[in-house]
């Protein structure tokens, strides 16, 4: 396995979990703010590591010259902040 590819697998995977689980809650209890932010954040995971694993736009990790692209952190911020924000409503 690359080193993209390991790189790519864990947002990927992590995506997946949040946006199925959160599909899976909508479709049994209907939207909460919750849901729609796992919903985000697990969908945005998904487009980081797909960006990762085919190193679309700024997401490949060969450009070590500091510059980083707007949307590989316009996404993982998006994901993060969806993800912790969802959380903390899930578990309050």
């Amino acid at each position: 396995m690359s080193y993209n590819k390991a790189k790519a697998a864990a947002p990927i995977a992590t995506g997946i979990l949040f946006a199925g689980t959160a599909t899976r809650e909508v479709a049994q209890h209907g939207l909460e703010i919750w849901t729609v932010l796992a919903l985000a954040g697990g969908l945005s995971a998904v487009a980081v590591g797909l960006g990762v694993l085919t190193g679309f736009g700024g997401f490949d990790s060969d450009g070590l010259d500091g510059h980083r692209d707007r949307t590989t952190v316009a996404l993982t911020g998006l994901a993060l902040t969806c993800i912790s924000v969802g959380a903390g409503i899930a578990l309050a």
